[in-house]
């Protein structure tokens, strides 16, 4: 046997593909997986070329193969085995796809905390939003009684039958009832939806938002509106549209008085056309 600077001892082949050289052992004493060259004095080597099916086997096994499915393979490929090679990859697609939700889930939590973290009660601001997608509840009386509860009992399913993973939704009141005083007039709870789901009610247009931050009961959310309305007068600016409620830190709430509400409402120079 010429060249053996090109051939691999098990040890060497276990290292370049980061296996146990137990691993090749048995796969050779099964027939699996056996080195190309033998020697008769019992000297085994493997070549480069081998790493591309080993490489193959050890997919098979991180994907839930067994080693007895894998060598009925070998053995005797068929359409069978084809069938259940299609449906591993259905499942790993849909557990890209769960993985990727969950960042997106856990990455808006992160968010959310880093807003209350920085949080002020009734410190105003102006930000800039991109278009949103919003899913919408059935409409709400704002008492948060009974009918209320039931709505979001309904909302909760309905999210949880879109997404599976949601972030917590809020509530959205109208400006005209904000600017009416009619801070508990809200008209449903709302949701945001994702970029890759087509599912959703209405958008919330990408444009110049005020922001602003209530901490404590809903008790406080009035005089935070009534801020909110006297510093829109005073730059001249027009709300409209809705003013989005979210909760900040559901998860870390020791009592009501710690609670932070976001609250985010259009606005636009009042001598802007609408």
């Amino acid at each position: 046997m010429k060249n053996k600077k090109f051939l691999y001892t098990t040890g060497q082949f276990a290292k370049l593909n980061g296996i146990n050289k137990r691993t090749l052992h048995y796969y050779d004493e099964i027939g699996l997986f056996s080195p190309e060259f033998k020697e008769e004095n019992g000297y085994r080597y493997y070549t480069c070329f081998q790493t591309v099916q080993l490489e193959l086997i050890l997919t098979l096994r991180k994907i839930g193969l067994s080693i007895e499915e894998i060598t009925r393979y070998h053995e005797s490929p068929s359409g069978t085995f084809s069938e259940l090679i299609s449906e591993k990859k259905s499942l790993i697609d849909k557990s890209i796809k769960d993985l990727l939700n969950t960042k997106e889930f856990l990455e808006q939590k992160s968010n959310k905390l880093s807003l209350s973290l920085m949080a002020k009660h009734g410190k105003i601001e102006f930000v800039t939003l991109p278009h949103e997608k919003i899913l919408l509840s059935q409409p709400i009386t704002g008492a948060y009684d009974d009918s209320d509860f039931s709505v979001a009992g309904d909302f909760s399913l309905r999210l949880k039958s879109i997404f599976g993973l949601y972030d917590n939704f809020g509530s959205r009141i109208s400006t005209e009832q904000i600017l009416k005083g009619s801070y508990h007039s809200y008209d449903s709870f709302f949701a945001y939806g994702r970029h890759d789901v087509e599912i959703y009610d209405t958008v919330r247009p990408a444009g110049s938002y005020l922001r602003t931050f209530c901490i404590g009961g809903w008790d406080k959310l009035k005089e935070v509106y009534d801020m909110l309305c006297s510093f829109a007068a005073k730059n001249n600016l027009t709300l409209y549209g809705y003013a989005y409620e979210e909760g900040l830190n559901e998860m870390f709430l020791k009592n009501k008085d710690e609670y932070i509400t976001m609250i985010t409402v259009g606005c636009r120079p009042s001598n802007a056309s609408a």
